[in-house]
């Protein structure tokens, strides 16, 4: 499977972070031991997973969207194959000849129409490319925001050791 948006959400560095947060307050726990480590990562677990929500709301919606999408052939008419392609490039062609025509539209390039018609022919896979680009921009956006909280939520795991060095150099 190829990973667009990184490691971050990896099991294995989930696990890590569970088991260093656990680890982080072990020494504390006096009483119940395997109670208090299961709280610990269930909290840990939550948090990681309110930075995901609040990242991007449903990502489960965004996936479902993009799956309906490449099922449906991203919703091409006749799913792109070569009549809807030739139609589409002669519906640009004609659109295009139209453009030049009318003379209150300032185009002086004769040979917008057959950009047009090109960009008719590609339309299918230009509405594909836009799709996948904007789910993948989604995706990325949902880890950006994941970062920043963690970022912003890394204050919890000063130890009192750095702390009381941090207030010494003060």
């Amino acid at each position: 499977m190829l990973n667009l948006i990184g490691t971050e959400f990896d099991v294995a560095n989930m696990v890590h972070a569970v088991l260093a947060d656990c680890e982080h307050r072990r020494r504390a726990v006096t009483e119940d031991f395997a109670t208090a480590m299961e709280q610990n990562a269930r909290r840990k677990l939550a948090s990681a997973k309110e930075a995901f929500d609040e990242a991007g709301g449903d990502p489960a919606a965004i996936a479902e969207r993009q799956n309906r999408l490449e099922r449906a052939n991203y919703d091409v008419w006749r799913n792109g194959d070569l009549a809807a392609r030739a139609t589409f490039a002669l519906l640009g062609l004609t659109v295009g000849g139209i453009i030049v025509a009318v003379p209150f539209i300032p185009i002086f390039i004769d040979a917008f129409a057959f950009f047009l018609a090109i960009c008719g022919w590609f339309y299918p896979d230009l509405k594909k490319l836009f799709h996948d680009f904007g789910y993948t921009r989604r995706l990325n956006g949902i880890i950006a925001e994941a970062i920043q909280f963690q970022r912003r939520s890394s204050m919890q795991f000063v130890t009192t050791q750095s702390l009381n060095r941090m207030i010494g150099k003060l």
